[in-house]
């Protein structure tokens, strides 16, 4: 009697490709601490501006055979204006490449996971100070989550619902005057979830508070 073959979907993988070291150490951090063994993060440091950063993208994500790709970036990273960022999208949808940015920079995710601002806020030195009054130590530097960082991924991670409700809030403030939306990262973790699957931090919940106990 011949076997049933067991019929299987290839497993699907996702790739970042972000603009900053330290956007790459924060997602290396969530692959991490979520297990999610299917997404790779790439630092693409080579790069001369967004559009050559989203074909580098689609370069690694045809080499690589992966299932979606994300190009992440701060505008004020690769000098970019919200109308050049705009312009862009329907390349990145040419190149089979998604886009997922922060105005002007990755802390302002950091930042929503504590509150909305009222307002645009453009000065990057206004969001380190806020986020120093949660984080003493904090630093946009690569260097800080290198070091005292290298768990704030999962230290926000409990308030990760209430960054995308606070994301959409200052969106629907900002995006009317600007023309863009300041930020795009919900729909990259969503792609995320719906690739890689729900993640499980107990153990790295219970390391955390044990490290901030003996801290």
């Amino acid at each position: 009697m011949a076997r049933k073959r067991i019929s299987q979907q290839p497993r699907q993988t996702i790739l970042l490709v972000t603009a900053t070291e330290a956007e790459a150490l924060y997602f290396s951090q969530m692959r991490k601490d979520c297990r999610y063994s299917n997404m790779t993060v790439v630092w693409e440091n080579a790069y001369k501006d967004l559009e050559h950063l989203i074909l580098l993208a689609s370069r690694m994500r045809s080499s690589g055979g992966y299932s979606s790709a994300w190009v992440v970036f701060g505008l004020s990273d690769v000098q970019a204006t919200a109308q050049q960022v705009k312009a862009l999208q329907g390349y990145a949808e040419q190149k089979k490449v998604k886009l997922a940015w922060n105005n002007p920079s990755m802390p302002l995710w950091y930042l929503l996971h504590l509150q909305a601002p009222k307002g645009f806020v453009e000065d990057q030195g206004m969001i380190n100070t806020a986020l120093a009054k949660q984080f003493p130590s904090f630093s946009s530097d690569a260097s800080y989550l290198l070091g005292e960082g290298s768990s704030l991924h999962l230290r926000l991670y409990s308030a990760k619902s209430k960054a995308a409700v606070n994301a959409a809030s200052y969106n629907s403030i900002v995006a009317p005057k600007l023309g863009l939306a300041p930020t795009n990262m919900v729909a990259m973790l969503n792609d995320i979830t719906d690739i890689c699957g729900l993640a499980d931090l107990t153990h790295n919940q219970k390391q955390l508070g044990l490290n901030r106990k003996n801290g």
